[in-house]
């Protein structure tokens, strides 16, 4: 059988992406997994935050099932702050969430995943890594990190028949935004549910996609952002700066 590991389990995107995969042996990492107990039995609790704690976990795994055959780098946050109010020590600690902690769990497992000549590593990101707004300047970084993370390693691990997969999301209806819910009410239909989007991960287990751009209607922005970019600013200050 078959391994996928999902960190950052107890998320809302995880959880769905757990309960629609089929036919893998599903290894769960979390702070805290007493609430996973009814979707698998390979749950390990750790903070992610602590790279010795990750490695110890990440080398137990690879001990006891041999190589990751899928791995989704799931685990996250983001608040929504004006930059001249954020606080080093926060930043920091979001940089060690979103960024240094999945390249610590992909260094970890990416040798075995070579050695096998095969695997598929899925990065969450963000629409933001396109087009960042104001109040998420640290969460804009950080996704433009795992962004620019996932393309160089698709390069690098080209040759190893490893695929690597960044999902970018606009506003999903998830634990994240459930806090602020004037800013649900404001982005209306272009906020998705968890569901479609572990739908969309779930089909692309496996397969040569490099990125999903979810829903169509950012995308269509990103697309145009991309391509006119102080306009897109324009727009985006004036329309899209809802937080």
């Amino acid at each position: 059988m078959k391994n996928l590991l999902i960190t950052g389990a107890t998320g809302d995107i995880a959880r769905e992406i757990s309960k629609q995969v089929q036919d893998y042996r599903l290894i769960l990492l979390s702070r805290d997994v007493s609430s996973l107990t009814d979707i698998s039995e390979h749950l390990y609790q750790v903070d992610l935050s602590d790279e010795t704690a990750v490695n110890a976990t990440c080398q137990h795994i690879s001990e006891q099932f041999g190589a990751i055959d899928v791995l989704i780098n799931n685990a996250g946050y983001g608040y929504f702050k004006p930059f001249l109010s954020d606080h080093t020590d926060d930043m920091r600690r979001m940089f060690d969430i979103n960024v240094l902690a999945t390249m610590h769990i992909t260094r970890a497992f990416l040798p075995d995943m070579i050695a096998q000549n095969s695997g598929q590593i899925i990065n969450i990101a963000s629409i933001a890594s396109y087009m960042a707004t104001a109040k998420t300047t640290t969460y804009a970084a950080t996704k433009f990190a795992v962004r620019g993370f996932s393309n160089a390693l698709r390069q690098e691990v080209a040759d190893a028949n490893i695929k690597v997969l960044v999902v970018n999301t606009g506003p999903v209806l998830t634990k994240f935004h459930a806090a602020n819910p004037e800013y649900l009410e404001k982005v209306g239909k272009n906020a998705v549910t968890a569901t479609f989007v572990a739908k969309k991960i779930v089909h692309h287990l496996e397969s040569n996609k490099r990125e999903l751009n979810l829903p169509w209607q950012l995308n269509l922005a990103r697309i145009f952002s991309m391509n006119f970019p102080s306009l897109a600013d324009k727009i985006t200050r004036r329309f899209f700066n809802l937080k």
